[in-house]
């Protein structure tokens, strides 16, 4: 699996994750916004704040996702 090179978040939350391998994958986080873990991306400018180091999307205040668990998003 590539590492993320860039994470592009788009409309109604939903972000866009580019592998180095130049493949992407978009993912859907509406549903996830109503879970605890996932609350506080319902304030757009958090969700927007996303960024990478590579191995997982981050966002302000700690949270984050791997990119085994974007994949697994992805295929749901």
């Amino acid at each position: 699996m590539g590492k993320i090179a860039a994470v592009i978040p788009g409309d109604n939350y939903c972000l866009t994750v580019r592998l180095d391998n130049n493949n992407e994958v978009t993912i859907d986080l509406k549903r996830k916004l109503f879970t605890v873990r996932f609350s506080e991306l319902r304030d757009k400018a958090v969700f927007r704040a996303a960024k990478t180091d590579g191995e997982s999307v981050y966002w302000p205040g700690g949270l984050s996702i791997d990119i085994g668990e974007i994949m697994e998003i992805a295929v749901k």
